[in-house]
């Protein structure tokens, strides 16, 4: 979800013992070129088959074009801050396509964990928003998971917290 120009899509570990398959899902018709492009300079094709099909879906995070349980695994880098108060229907339509026991592997803004480094994202936050592409960076990623029917895995802050590498799996 929110695959962006895809700078991630280098990090995929293709093949038999990783991803077999790859749906790159973004709102934006650009960033889906811009991802299209990248895919294609790392020698991944669209629909390529085998071990490396990769396909390119314009949808909406809150309302995905895919039926409950189609997916083993999703993957968001920086798309819950984006979409602010949706952020919470976002996370459970990733739930919703998954199957169950599936997972969701989350790397976001968050609230911090330091109470005055917290008070300052609630202070700033509509100012870094404005300044910073929507980025809404004082959610509370962490309570979101079981609203969504997700139950956390492992969750690994950085800076405070201001960064949180989470896995949660679907119930």
């Amino acid at each position: 979800m929110g695959v962006g120009t895809g700078i991630n899509l280098g990090l995929y570990r293709f093949g038999a013992d990783g991803v077999t398959s790859l749906t790159a899902v973004d709102l934006s018709a650009s960033m889906l070129g811009a991802a299209r492009r990248r895919a294609s300079a790392l020698g991944l094709c669209e629909a390529g088959g085998g071990a490396r099909t990769l396909r390119f879906a314009q949808a909406d995070a809150t309302s995905l074009p895919y039926a409950s349980g189609t997916f083993d695994t999703a993957v968001d880098t920086f798309s819950l801050c984006v979409l602010g108060s949706q952020a919470p229907k976002a996370l459970s339509e990733l739930a919703r396509v998954l199957r169950p026991g599936g997972r969701v592997l989350l790397l976001e803004h968050s609230r911090a964990d330091w109470a005055l480094l917290a008070a300052y994202q609630d202070v700033t936050a509509s100012a870094v928003a404005a300044a910073g592409k929507g980025c809404f960076w004082n959610q509370d990623v962490l309570s979101m998971l079981p609203r969504a029917g997700l139950r956390l895995v492992s969750a690994q802050p950085s800076l405070g917290g201001l960064l949180r590498t989470l896995e949660a799996v679907k119930e």
